[in-house]
């Protein structure tokens, strides 16, 4: 509690809660001063009762008093002597603060004297050595100027001396495009003494011997080495603002110089071969030309660039990719006016795809490089790309509904299983398709755009057999195709949903919340079989339907007053139920042969379900029966009824729960009829209903209400209710 609670409490219990109690306040205060006065008495130190304890502590923080004066005056002490110390140095400080700055300045002026001595060093050498036969002390001169580490341009990186930066860089550019040209023309001749590039050679015509490989060997090692002075990034050709091609080093640019001369020749200008409706020529001459020289590129200048420090490096693939930059750059050029031409520009995605498929499956090709793909991905050209997809495929969709027979089961052989429609199954084809085209596309967000698209073309799709569906006249389709494309339809979606592929897009179509949806085709697939629970639906009701419009003699039989048959006689199929039954031994039979297994089975269970609800709400609970007459309807149910579905379920009884449980009653012998009833009917109150369904399970019913039972044997003509 603190000192003002208490000083608070004090006060309430002095004063009380009695306002006119304020009047002692002057007495209150007069005795609180006499008790201040009294307790500051007994502080005083020479007073002998005054309490040992504090006498102790106020001398004790008396003497700390003391000894804190006595520090303070001696800080001071000091710090006047420090200032008078800091005062005399200060100008030594400053002196020796001066000559410091000039010896900094004399080194970094013997540094950049040193380095300009050793770059002018470096050039008289590589003047002197340029055209002796040492070509490995030239090269490690030019190393030492222009290498990767420890060069006089890495010395040079962290300085602030333009001018020798400048006068460095000239210089090892200046020897850079001296030695370049000097190595590249011994090697050049040798690819020229080799007869490369080989083109269409058998490998006994292109056989170069070992003396001229090794040669190649030493000249690319020295190519390698000869890197342009600075950041090599900055030598990439940009052919469109988001195309841009890495820098290629020498030793290969010096091999695709003769693909590079030949492609101009054959696929520019006037010629012949340059044309823009067959862009495969020069896509299947690109593979062509890598296919045949990829393996020797790798074989002979891999080890080349490794002893040049080019660890990394992978020179085949850069060889690959240094073709198929040519193929990009003739696209570049060709693509506005293809995409002009409808048919032009979709032949040209066929034919870039088919490229870049190649170029991964039989040499490799990374899907981080550069590719042919890249250039229809640029936005006004996938834009265009999309519309060519959607009206392709629109008008493939328009096309198989209308061929011939598109209805026809896939494989005749195959009844028994989906009952795959055709045009269903050309329809999953082009939808493939368009995965297969776009799959290969670098980025999430661009596939994405064509999920959407084979969303849109699914639903479209969906549309199109619904107006079929409901077309009047012959151009309606029925119920059992619908369904069994729908059915198809849907069975696909969902394995394609657990597809990596779709997964991918899955993921990142929903980033964190992809646990809320399982597939990007939940949507698509829950409307479909909303659609397919309709048509089921609607089929199982028809059927149901034509089978109570044969059911009138059979609901109005003699049922009240039939005959039991002697013992000695057999039970007969009631002559009222043989057409009733007929018809649903027809439609079962077409159904069965006209829908798939998975959804003829549900149509069934429909189909039970109305049937068993119908027996007993519009016959049992309408009519009375004589003891044959119960006999007779059990017979024609669970003999007859029972045994049509039995071929296509194995236990009907359990689809007829009802008329199951109806039979049990009105069969059931008098007696236990009677006591059941009269249960039922009691009006004992502590008669709950856990009692009364263990009294139902007890006579075998599964399903019935206590109502409905009561009623039933109520139809019976040998219970009397009073």
């Amino acid at each position: 509690m603190t000192i003002e609670d208490r000083v608070v409490a004090r006060l309430n219990k002095e004063l009380g809660a009695d306002f006119g109690a304020l009047k002692k306040n002057e007495a209150l205060l007069q005795t609180f001063q006499t008790d201040l006065e009294r307790l500051a008495g007994r502080i005083d130190l020479s007073d002998e009762s005054c309490m040992p304890e504090l006498k102790n502590a106020i001398q004790s923080c008396s003497w700390k008093h003391t000894e804190l004066e006595e520090a303070s005056d001696n800080l001071e002490a000091f710090e006047e002597k420090l200032l008078q110390r800091i005062e005399r140095h200060k100008e030594v400080l400053e002196r020796i603060d001066g000559h410091l700055k000039k010896i900094s300045n004399l080194e970094n002026m013997k540094e950049y004297y040193m380095i300009l001595l050793d770059v002018q060093n470096i050039s008289q050498e590589l003047t002197v050595s340029i055209n002796g036969k040492d070509e490995n002390k030239t090269i490690s001169l030019y190393v030492a100027l222009s290498g990767n580490s420890n060069s006089i341009l890495d010395r040079l990186a962290g300085l602030d001396c333009p001018h020798l930066k400048m006068y460095a860089r000239n210089t090892a550019f200046y020897w850079h495009d001296i030695l370049k040209e000097k190595f590249s023309k011994e090697f050049e001749a040798i690819l020229k003494a080799i007869k490369w590039p080989n083109l269409n050679q058998s490998l006994e015509v292109f056989n170069p011997s070992k003396e001229n490989l090794n040669k190649l060997s030493i000249l690319a090692e020295y190519l390698f080495l000869v890197k342009v002075p600075g950041d090599q990034n900055l030598l990439s050709v940009k052919l469109t603002p988001s195309i841009i091609c890495p820098p290629i080093m020498a030793p290969n640019e010096l091999l695709l110089k003769p693909f590079r001369l030949r492609f101009a020749f054959h696929f520019s200008g006037n010629k012949q071969t340059n044309r823009l409706d067959k862009p495969e020529w020069y896509f299947t001459q690109i593979l062509s030309w890598a296919k045949e020289n990829h393996v020797f590129v790798g074989q002979n200048f891999q080890t080349p660039a490794i002893k040049a420090g080019a660890v990394n490096h992978n020179v085949r693939l850069e060889f690959i990719r240094g073709l198929v930059q040519l193929a990009i750059e003739k696209l570049v050029e060709d693509i506005d006016s293809i995409c002009q031409d409808e048919a032009l520009f979709g032949h040209l995605i066929d034919e870039v795809l088919s490229f870049e498929q190649e170029l991964k499956s039989t040499l490799g090709y990374p899907s981080s490089f550069s590719s042919a793909v890249s250039v229809l991905i640029q936005a006004k050209y996938l834009v265009k790309w999309m519309a060519i997809e959607e009206k392709f495929t629109t008008d493939k969709m328009d096309a198989m509904l209308k061929s011939e027979d598109p209805w026809r089961f896939l494989d005749p052989a195959n009844l028994d299983d989906m009952k795959i429609p055709r045009c269903a199954d050309q329809f999953i084809r082009l939808l493939d398709a368009i995965r297969e085209r776009y799959c290969s596309l670098p980025q999430p967000g661009q596939q994405l755009q064509f999920l959407e698209l084979q969303l849109e073309l699914i639903d479209n799709f969906r549309r199109r057999l619904v107006q079929l569906h409901n077309s009047p006249g012959p151009d309606c389709v029925s119920s059992t195709k619908i369904l069994n494309a729908i059915n198809y339809i849907t069975s696909v979606l969902r394995e394609w949903g657990e597809n990596v592929h779709y997964l991918h897009l899955h993921a990142a179509l929903y980033g964190p919340h992809a646990d809320e949806i399982s597939s990007v085709f939940d949507k698509t697939i829950e409307e479909l079989d909303h659609w397919q629970r309709a048509l089921v639906k609607d089929l199982a009701s028809r059927v149901v339907d034509d089978v109570k419009a044969k059911s009138r003699s059979y609901r109005h039989d003699v049922w009240p007053t039939m005959n039991q048959l002697d013992t000695k006689e057999t039970f007969m199929l009631s002559a009222s139920a043989s057409e009733m039954f007929q018809v649903l031994v027809n439609h079962l039979h077409s159904l069965e042969a006209e829908l798939s297994a998975n959804v003829f089975s549900i149509v069934i269970r429909l189909i039970a379900l109305h049937l068993d609800e119908w027996f007993i709400d519009g016959m049992v609970m309408n009519t009375k029966f004589s003891t044959g007459g119960a006999l007779q309807f059990q017979f024609d149910m669970t003999r007859n009824l029972f045994a049509l579905l039995g071929q296509y379920a194995r236990k009907p009884s359990l689809l007829f729960k009802r008329i199951n449980d109806a039979c049990t009653l009105l069969t059931m012998p008098l007696g236990s009829a009677m006591l059941l009833h009269e249960t039922l009917g009691s009006n004992n109150t502590e008669q709950t209903e856990d009692a009364v369904r263990n009294t139902l399970k007890e006579v075998g019913l599964s399903i019935l209400s206590k109502s409905a039972v009561a009623e039933i044997l109520e139809r019976r003509n040998d219970i009397f209710v009073s």
